[in-house]
C-alpha cells in the first residue's frame, strides 16, 4: 500500500511543477491532497499505537512511549514504540501497512546498568540505554521520554530519584 501512496505523491507533485510553470494558474489547492497522502503514508508505515501494542502483545500491563531506534552507525531511525514490563524493554516497529507489529529490539532490564536522557543525534531527543554485555549503549529517540521518565522508572522497577 505504500507504493502506490509514494507514486500518488510523486504524481501530484510532477502535476504541480508543471501546473507552477504556467503564469495565472492557481496551483496551492494541490498541495492539500500531497500533504494528506504524506500524512497517510507516514500513519501507514511508522506509527505504533498503544491499542496496536496491547493487541500484538496480548496484555495492558506495561509502560510504553512512541520512539525511534537509531542503528548503531547512527545512519538510520526506525520509528515504532518501546513496551517496558517489569523484566524486559521491547521496541516495536510496524510490520504492515494493515497494522500488525514486531520486536526489533529487547532486552531483560536486568541488562540495563542505567539510562541518560539526553539528545541522542544531531536532530533528536531521546533515552541512550547503558547495557551490560556486547551491546554497550541502545539509542531511542523520543520527544516524550523526558515527560514520562518517572513512570519510565516505575515500569523498570527501579526507585524514584
Amino acid at each position: 500500500m505504500s507504493r502506490p501512496i509514494l507514486l500518488a505523491i510523486l504524481a501530484l507533485f510532477g502535476i504541480f511543477v508543471y501546473l507552477a510553470a504556467f503564469k495565472g494558474l492557481i496551483v496551492w489547492p494541490l498541495m492539500v491532497p500531497i500533504l494528506l497522502l504524506v500524512g497517510i503514508y507516514y500513519i501507514t508505515t511508522s506509527l505504533v499505537t498503544r491499542k496496536m501494542l496491547e493487541k500484538g502483545r496480548g496484555d495492558s500491563d506495561f509502560f510504553s512511549v512512541r520512539a525511534g531506534l537509531i542503528s548503531k552507525d547512527g545512519t538510520s531511525l526506525v520509528q515504532g514504540a518501546i513496551a517496558v514490563t517489569g523484566n524486559e524493554i521491547v521496541f516495536y516497529s510496524r510490520k504492515s501497512a494493515k497494522g500488525g507489529i514486531k520486536p526489533a529490539w529487547s532486552c531483560f532490564t536486568a541488562e540495563i546498568e542505567g539510562y541518560t536522557i539526553k539528545k541522542v543525534d544531531d536532530w533528536h531527543k531521546g533515552i541512550v540505554l547503558s547495557l551490560s554485555g556486547s551491546d554497550s549503549e541502545i539509542k531511542l529517540a523520543s520527544r516524550d521520554i523526558e515527560k514520562k521518565e518517572k513512570d519510565f522508572r516505575k515500569a523498570l522497577g527501579w526507585p524514584e530519584e
